[in-house]
Order: C-alpha cells, then sequence, then structure tokens
C-alpha cells in the first residue's frame, strides 16, 4: 500500500503514548520528478483519509475506543519540496478544527 493506493489504509495504531491518539500511516514512495501530480495524489490520499475518521471507519479496529485526537503520520521516501510544506501547512491549519494532526517523516 502506498500513497498511490487511495483506497486503502496504509497503516492504523494507538499511539502507545496516548492511548487516546489515533495514529493512520501514508507511506510515499514517489520522487517529486512530477510535483503537480505527486501533490494531487497526496491530496487525494489525505482526504480519503479524513472521510475515513468523519466516517469513523477505525471503530471496525478498535470499537471500545474514544479518541480525542487523531495523526496522518506521512512517512515520504524522498526530501519534501517547499510546495509541499506549504500544502501540508495549510490542511494542518484547517484540520486542527477538528482535532486532526498531519505529521512528517523523511525516511
Amino acid at each position: 500500500m502506498s500513497v498511490a493506493d487511495v483506497d486503502k489504509i496504509d497503516g492504523i495504531a494507538m499511539d502507545n503514548k496516548d492511548d487516546r491518539r489515533l495514529i493512520l500511516l501514508i507511506t510515499d514512495h514517489l520522487d517529486w520528478a512530477e510535483e503537480y501530480e505527486h501533490l494531487l495524489q497526496l491530496q487525494n490520499k489525505i482526504n480519503a483519509y479524513i472521510d475515513f475518521l468523519e466516517s469513523e471507519q477505525y471503530k471496525d479496529t478498535y470499537p471500545e475506543i474514544q479518541f480525542a485526537t487523531y495523526c496522518i503520520e506521512i512517512h515520504f521516501r524522498y526530501e519534501i519540496t517547499l510546495n509541499c510544506i506549504k500544502f501540508l501547512d495549510t490542511i494542518n491549519k484547517q484540520l486542527s478544527i477538528n482535532n486532526i494532526l498531519i505529521e512528517v517523516i523523511v525516511l
């Protein structure tokens, strides 16, 4: 699974430091040669994760837990671009209202 698989959740887990925080993983293996298309794929994947959270589909995995916060953790294989940083900052501001945070890890 990866950023290209919009209909799949790459990974899901409870935070081992905070059991009221749900972490969803996105694995992004794409380089930035086609930056616009890459950002579009990333946006589609993030939107799918937001839909997953809003529809509470995570309750299939964690039916008894009431989460307070949600984290979409994106693992990038390649260093992200300035446009990607701006894009993710904008999304983080919008999602913070719903207790959703995007965290970035570059491998």
